[in-house]
């Protein structure tokens, strides 16, 4: 069981998350469908030359994308908003997009 603060964090993103109509829940997106999430920069990882992945966070859940064949996206950073829209996957149990469109938002905590 979360601690109140992982509660509180929790929370939070998920009313921000509500500011984008368009956006589903992570926890709501269906693998094999087309999906757009919005969510806070939780991790990046980087192989250069090779992709890099991103992993957002939303309240109800988490989801890593990942692009092949680059080594930056300009302007991400952690706690940064991200926008995703791709077709969703499950790769060893997490929810993944390949290459998906993406766009920054307005953080939550801006």
């Amino acid at each position: 069981m979360p601690n109140s603060a992982a509660r509180n964090r929790n929370e939070d993103l998920r009313r921000w998350q509500a500011q984008f109509p368009d956006a589903t829940l992570i926890a709501e997106l269906r693998p094999r469908y087309q999906g757009t999430c919005v969510g806070v920069i939780h991790k990046i990882r980087l192989v250069p030359g090779r992709y890099i992945d991103i992993t957002i966070e939303d309240g109800t859940g988490r989801l890593t994308a990942t692009w092949t064949g680059r080594s930056a996206l300009t302007g991400i950073e952690l706690g940064g908003g991200l926008k995703l829209t791709g077709t969703v996957a499950v790769a060893d149990g997490t929810l993944r997009m390949r290459n998906p469109d993406w766009s920054l938002v307005v953080e939550p905590y801006a």
